[in-house]
C-alpha cells in the first residue's frame, strides 16, 4: 500500500487528464497518420502495439526504449513468470529483458532528476522509494501495462467489427467508448487468471490447500459467472460491468485502470473508428486470438 501510494501521483485520475491523455492522442495520431494510406494492415502489430508501447514509455519514464523492446520485453517477463517447468531459454530471456530495463533505467535517471515529470521513474524518485523498489514497480507496470491494453485495443475493435449491432449503438451515442471497454474487459478479460499462494490452511467447495500451495484465479471465469451476469458469453455494451474484476479487486486493484481505460476508450478506440471511416476485417484471414 505504501508503494501504491508512492505512485499514485503518475497515475491518479488527475494526472491522466491533464497530462497523459493528451500524449497518447498524439501518439494515436501520428501513428493512423503513418498506418492511413496503406489500405490495409495488422491492426494489433500496425496500430494497438505501438500505442500502447508508446504510451507506456511515457507513463513508466523509460523514453529512451524503443516501442518494439517494450512490446518484447514485457513478453520476456510475463513469460517468465508463467515459465512453471523451468524451460532455461525462457528463464534467459526474461534476465535479459530485465537486465535491458534495468539499463534504461540507470539511463534515465539522471534526466527525469535534472527535470522531474509525472512519469513513475521520476514520481517514485521523488517519494525516496528505496531503488529496489522502483525497478520492481517499473518492470511491474511493463509486465502488466504493454499487453493487456494491445490487446483490448484490437480485440474491442475485432468485437465491434464481428457485432455491427453493437458498433452502431456507439455512433448513435446510445452507448459510450467506455461501455466498449468494459465490456469487452469483461468478456474476455486481457489477464485470464492470476496465481496465488494460499497463506494459511483452507477449505472450500470440498477442496483442501495448505500454506505455500499454489492456486489460479481465473479472472476470465469469474467475468463470466452467470450469477453475475446475464447471459455472459454475449458481448453487450449495455450491460452492467460493476461486478466485472478485469482489473482485480482490492489492494491488488490495477494501479494503471485509469490509464487503461484513456487509452484504450477515449483515444484508441474513438480515433481509430473516426479515422479510418472504412474500417472492416479482412475476409482473406481469419482473425485468430491466442493466449
Amino acid at each position: 500500500m505504501a508503494e501504491r501510494a508512492a505512485m499514485f501521483p503518475a497515475v491518479s485520475p488527475r494526472t491522466v487528464r491533464d497530462t497523459w491523455v493528451r500524449q497518447f492522442q498524439a501518439h494515436a495520431d501520428r501513428i493512423l497518420d503513418e498506418l492511413a494510406p496503406r489500405g490495409a494492415a495488422d491492426l494489433c502489430k500496425a496500430f494497438a502495439l505501438p500505442l500502447s508501447a508508446e504510451c507506456l514509455k511515457d507513463i513508466t519514464g523509460l523514453t529512451n526504449m524503443r516501442f518494439a523492446d517494450m512490446d518484447a520485453w514485457s513478453q520476456a517477463m510475463i513469460d517468465g513468470i508463467a515459465n512453471y517447468t523451468g524451460n532455461r531459454e525462457v528463464e534467459e530471456r526474461c534476465h535479459a529483458a530485465t537486465a535491458g530495463i534495468d539499463a534504461a533505467i540507470d539511463d534515465m535517471i539522471p534526466v527525469v532528476t535534472k527535470h522531474p515529470d509525472t512519469s513513475i521513474l521520476s514520481v517514485l524518485l521523488a517519494a525516496g522509494q528505496p531503488m529496489e523498489s522502483i525497478r520492481a514497480n517499473i518492470k511491474l507496470a511493463i509486465s502488466g501495462g504493454q499487453n493487456e491494453p494491445r490487446d483490448a485495443i484490437a480485440g474491442a475493435s475485432w468485437a465491434l467489427l464481428t457485432h455491427p449491432d453493437q458498433l452502431a449503438l456507439v455512433r448513435e451515442g446510445k452507448a459510450k467508448w467506455l461501455d466498449v471497454f468494459e465490456e469487452y474487459a469483461r468478456w474476455i478479460a486481457p489477464i485470464g487468471m492470476s496465481p496465488r499462494r494460499v497463506a494459511k490452511s483452507w477449505s472450500y467447495g470440498g477442496v483442501d490447500f495448505e500454506p505455500d500451495d499454489r492456486v489460479f484465479f481465473m479472472f476470465g471465469s469469474a467475468n463470466r459467472d452467470e450469477a453475475c451476469f446475464a447471459d455472459p458469453d454475449r458481448f453487450d455494451v449495455t450491460r452492467s460491468t460493476q461486478k466485472s474484476i478485469a482489473f482485480g479487486a482490492g489492494p491488488h486493484y490495477c494501479a494503471g485502470a485509469f490509464a487503461s481505460r484513456a487509452m484504450v476508450a477515449d483515444v484508441a478506440l474513438p480515433s481509430l473508428f473516426a479515422r479510418l471511416k472504412g474500417l472492416r476485417l479482412d475476409a482473406r484471414e481469419p482473425v485468430r486470438i491466442g493466449g
